[in-house]
């Protein structure tokens, strides 16, 4: 590709397959070689790597106004995009500021919408703001616009309102299943369907009923429930009704968790690499779900590369999840690159530095990747001396309740024992065909399988002599 097309394609190669679905819908373009940039765009959107190269002969101003167009096509279909508007649109009202042009598209807007508009909640509130600044000026032509969206709605916006309440409600329950491992005393379930598949209601709660949709099924590991969900999402976003490029890049994250339940390992990268091509808030959330994908599908290198360039997204971010979940996976990547050492140091350096934050949010994942690195580099004393430390054996009776627990630390532990000469080989026997019962499902980081392999290597010829 030519230097001159570098600033060009960095902005083509974040097309998502989605957006190019728009592109394809209104690209009425009688420029041959104007359609055939966005051709050539539509094309690359659906691949994540071999690219088709564009035509460096084509003027490059015809790229600067490809590039402007697909822009603002996308913005205008863009519901958050919207939703930054109605706000400025709001403190301008509330100050007096509002412009002509801008009160033209406020009024265009609400004539052309309903109850059904994504970020209809907003648009209420604004119009009960825009009222009051009509009648004090006596404009009564526009007032009688913005009134009569007002009276018409009413009921709508009382019955969205009520919706939010009570799916703070739904997610309270839901996110203590996840995080507490309580049951929940209400099934939630069909009432968050009900509310994801009405159509008159606003976009912004059936977005809200569909996340937690997701969240339900990842608590109860019943991923079956999602598959026509999925069809109907992709549909609204194709429509425009749920449009974000924040929206779509958790869709397609959500998609790799869906693909990788039924271990569709494939197609959880594909839509894995999609997902991160947008840097948003939830972005190392992403990263994560990609590189352990990765690490599932024995691709090391690859993981370990996307772990290095967000390294410094890890380091500032806020999220102690997803924070300790970048770590973990540094450390399983590195001891995959047989640099069992190197991980086992990265993980003590973090535990000194964030203790307290590991033990209020991911302890199993970190203290799973930990072992390992000890366990691979040969530091037995070590994993007896955190789990008897930490008194991780109490933590991990209580995480046995866990709809996808693996018994890996108390495994890796016992195996410790045994090369000290502290436990029998008989005994160890017993115990680990005792904690192999126990694996719920197959876990994204280590499963049976993994405790498998990893008893191989570290009993060596011991290993053939336990009868699974």
């Amino acid at each position: 590709m030519k230097s001159r097309l570098n600033k060009f394609s960095s902005f083509a190669s974040c097309i998502l397959p989605h957006e190019a679905i728009f592109l394809l819908e209104y690209k009425k373009f009688e420029d041959s070689e104007k359609k055939s940039i966005v051709d050539t765009m539509i094309y690359n959107a659906a691949l994540i790597e071999n690219y088709a190269e564009y035509n460096d002969a084509i003027d490059k101003r015809k790229y600067s106004y490809i590039k402007n167009w697909c822009t603002k096509l996308l913005d205008s279909l863009d519901v958050d995009k919207t939703l930054e508007k109605l706000l400025i649109w709001e403190k301008l009202i509330m100050t007096d500021a509002i412009t002509k042009e801008d009160e033209k598209e406020l009024i265009r807007i609400l004539k052309s919408s309903d109850s059904s508009h994504f970020n209809f909640i907003k648009l209420y509130d604004i119009s009960r703001v825009y009222r009051h600044y009509l009648q004090i000026r006596l404009r009564y032509k526009d007032f009688e616009i913005v009134h009569h969206f007002i009276h018409k709605y009413r009921t709508d916006y009382e019955y969205s309102k009520l919706v939010n309440d009570k799916l703070h409600d739904a997610t309270n329950e839901i996110i203590n299943h996840y995080v507490h491992k309580k049951d929940t005393q209400n099934d939630w379930y069909p009432w968050l369907k009900s509310i994801f598949y009405n159509e008159s209601l606003d976009g912004y709660n059936r977005l809200l009923a569909w996340i937690r949709i997701v969240f339900i099924a990842h608590n109860k590991r019943s991923y079956d429930i999602l598959e026509d969900k999925f069809e109907y999402f992709d549909k609204m976003i194709k429509s425009g009704h749920f449009y974000s490029r924040r929206i779509l890049v958790n869709f397609y994250s959500q998609y790799l968790l869906y693909h990788s339940s039924f271990q569709n390992l494939e197609k959880a990268t594909y839509y894995g690499y999609l997902s991160i091509k947008e840097i948003n808030n939830d972005y190392l959330y992403y990263v994560n779900n990609l590189v352990a994908i990765l690490l599932r599908s024995k691709k090391a290198t690859e993981a370990y590369d996307i772990l290095k360039s967000s390294q410094n997204v890890a380091k500032e971010s806020p999220n102690f999840h997803s924070k300790i979940g970048h770590t973990a996976f540094m450390i399983f990547a590195l001891i995959d690159l047989q640099k069992a050492k190197q991980a086992e140091n990265h993980a003590f350096v973090f535990l000194t530095a964030f203790k307290k934050e590991i033990f209020d949010h991911r302890w199993h994942l970190f203290f799973t990747a930990y072992f390992k690195a000890m366990l691979v580099s040969g530091n037995f004393p070590g994993i007896i001396k955190n789990y008897t430390t930490y008194k991780l054996k109490e933590k991990d009776d209580h995480y046995s309740e866990s709809a996808n627990y693996t018994p890996s630390i108390p495994w890796m532990y016992h195996l410790a024992l045994y090369k000290l000469g502290d436990l029998a080989f008989q005994e160890l026997h017993k115990i680990l065909l005792d904690l192999r019962s126990k694996t719920k499902e197959y876990h994204s980081t280590m499963g049976n399988d993994d405790l498998i392999d990893i008893t191989k290597l570290v009993l060596k010829n011991d290993f053939g002599k336990i009868v699974w």
